[in-house]
């Protein structure tokens, strides 16, 4: 929490020579109230028309010219390095005048005095705009003079204003690459990715389960696990979760609120202001450090080396999943090339885990680690021996050790390896992590949306496989699960990606495909993508989603499969009808 405290008289003026306002009568007692045993920032001057450090209190002192450094006082350049030093407690901020105007965009909450009598003095609190707030007033007097304690919250955004704010900015903005407009809004908010360890996902595919399993293993462990993830598929809280946990939407809302504002500021001062998914991982970072996450599992969007989540300063371990083509237009052409952008995560001396695969994608990322001079652990695909896949799960061994997985599809041993060799560097590194912890997490990771079963007769599939990669894993868990049963299935896509060898690859399984429109402004029309499909599947039709589900569930017997695949934008969606209908 950042507070503004302050005292003024009629004319605004907060200071006088030789006096602060807390010494005037009765704004001594709120002061050391609301700010003993707390951390007190402030400027100067302020500072030396007190003389000393504040007793009973951490006391950081913002200057360029005055530098003092004792017991619980520290002197730092900026208000940002002020907030980041204070590493999440709540900090009450108290004066001067330029600190009040930095401060001011930033606080959720200001203490504020009036005293009616005059004061004299040169400085001046800055103009608070009333809507801003929820105000509350109490009425004072001590000896002869009257005081009005004026409490100012911040009025947070409601949940659906803060997703439709960010909707629009995703609709104007779009995807844009660089660091420059997100650590310029992260330095205004305190710089809150700096208090928190983070582990840090990138590749193409993957990357959701895996973090899954990491942060459930984690929290076994006893460790508060944050997740960040994207994009959100059946609840739009879900990207943010600490443990099994989604942030709520009161909590989003108001920390969407406080970026807000500084997003708002940046675009008043002519700044190049961040986009949706930078305001998302900015939330995040706020989220983890507020709740003082021990560890949070960081998953890139897009890319690895310009990806919002790349501003951390460093990572516990870096990881790097199943590398293939996408977004060509931002990442490459080749694999190699993706595999280099994905690669920008690694930070010197950081151990890697990668996900072993095609060769030219680990000869990039060895030759990444070995300039940055990071260990790097390629898992072993050819030490998976899986046992069963079904419905209900997946049992393998790696190494000759054995494991189950509640999620489905023989793909997701490869993510659980990475988990396995992932956990055994953290306990390395001397965390504590029980093997009953890593057993049961793996075993308890529910992860929705990736081969995931939500009915049984007919079996209905959601899976969001939208790239060549993701396709070539789901079509070989349907050849290995739902062998010789007929498949129905619903396609949606993107148009940006590469559906055409998605449709090649998981159509030719299908007896009658049904092409739908995703809700999303980037997403490819039904009937283009029929005409796609038809190559590969001669029965395809391009309907709504609610005419797809409505066909599929009338044509499919109990023992048919009814597949929904392609983008996770419209999986939620087709959920909540299959829930309407009971089913």
């Amino acid at each position: 929490m950042i507070a503004v405290i302050a005292a003024y008289a009629h004319d605004r003026v907060i200071g006088r020579a030789g006096k602060i306002p807390w010494d005037i009568p009765g704004e001594q007692s709120r002061f050391r109230e609301l700010t003993t045993g707390n951390v007190v920032i402030m400027g100067r001057r302020t500072y030396e028309e007190i003389g000393r450090p504040l007793p009973n209190r951490d006391t950081i002192l913002v200057s360029m010219t005055l530098s003092v450094e004792q017991e619980h006082c520290t002197t730092v350049p900026t208000l940002a390095k002020a907030l980041e030093l204070a590493g999440g407690r709540d900090v009450y901020i108290a004066g001067g005048e330029q600190l009040y105007r930095e401060a001011l965009p930033l606080a959720d909450i200001l203490y504020l005095t009036t005293v009616e009598a005059d004061v004299e003095g040169d400085r001046f609190f800055p103009e608070v705009d009333d809507g801003q707030y929820d105000i509350v007033q109490e009425e004072r007097i001590d000896g002869d003079i009257p005081y009005a304690y004026w409490t100012y919250r911040r009025r947070p955004m409601t949940p659906t204003q803060a997703q439709e704010y960010v909707r629009e900015i995703a609709v104007a903005r779009g995807i844009v690459l660089g660091l420059g407009p997100i650590r310029a809004l992260l330095a205004r908010l305190g710089n809150p990715q700096n208090r928190t360890k983070f582990l840090h996902i990138a590749g193409t595919n993957g990357k959701g389960s895996t973090g899954a399993m990491l942060c459930r293993v984690l929290t076994k462990a006893g460790y508060r696990t944050g997740q960040f993830s994207s994009p959100a598929v059946f609840d739009p809280m879900d990207p943010w979760r600490i443990g099994t946990q989604t942030i709520s939407p009161e909590q989003y809302a108001r920390l969407m609120t406080r970026i807000r504002v500084q997003r708002d500021a940046m675009q008043r001062e002519g700044q190049p202001v961040p986009t949706a998914f930078e305001l998302e991982t900015a939330l995040a970072f706020l989220y983890f450090a507020e709740e003082r996450c021990d560890f949070a599992v960081l998953e890139c969007g897009m890319g690895g080396l310009e990806d919002a989540t790349n501003v951390i300063p460093t990572a516990e371990v870096c990881l790097l999943t199943s590398i293939g083509l996408e977004h060509t237009k931002f990442l490459g052409d080749t694999c190699a090339e993706i595999a280099r952008a994905k690669g920008g995560i690694i930070k010197p001396g950081v151990p890697v885990v990668l996900q072993g695969q095609d060769d030219e994608v680990c000869r990039t990322i060895a030759a990444i680690c070995e300039k940055t001079e990071s260990p790097l652990v390629c898992t072993q695909p050819d030490k998976i021996e899986i046992k069963t896949c079904d419905v209900s799960g997946t049992e393998f061994s790696y190494k000759g050790t054995t494991y189950h997985l509640s999620l489905p599809g023989s793909y997701q041993a490869l993510n659980a390896v990475q988990v396995i060799e992932t956990i055994q560097i953290l306990r390395q590194r001397g965390y504590v992590i029980p093997e009953p912890a890593l057993r049961d997490g793996l075993a308890q990771t529910a992860w929705p949306g990736r081969f995931e079963t939500i009915w049984r007769k007919p079996r209905i599939i959601l899976d969001g496989a939208h790239n060549p990669d993701a396709a070539k894993r789901l079509r070989q868990a349907l050849e290995s699960d739902c062998s010789g049963r007929r498949i129905r299935m619903i396609m949606g896509v993107l148009a940006d990606k590469n559906f055409d060898e998605v449709a090649s690859l998981v159509a030719p399984l299908a007896e009658k495909i049904y092409t739908v429109t995703p809700d999303n402004p980037r997403a490819l029309d039904a009937e283009a993508l029929a005409e796609t499909v038809r190559r590969y599947c001669p029965k395809v039709r391009a309907v709504t989603l609610e005419q797809a589900i409505r066909c599929t569930l009338q044509e499919a017997a109990a023992d048919d499969v009814v597949l929904a695949f392609g983008s996770l934008s419209y999986l939620g969606r087709l959920r909540e009808l299959l829930q309407n209908m009971g089913k």
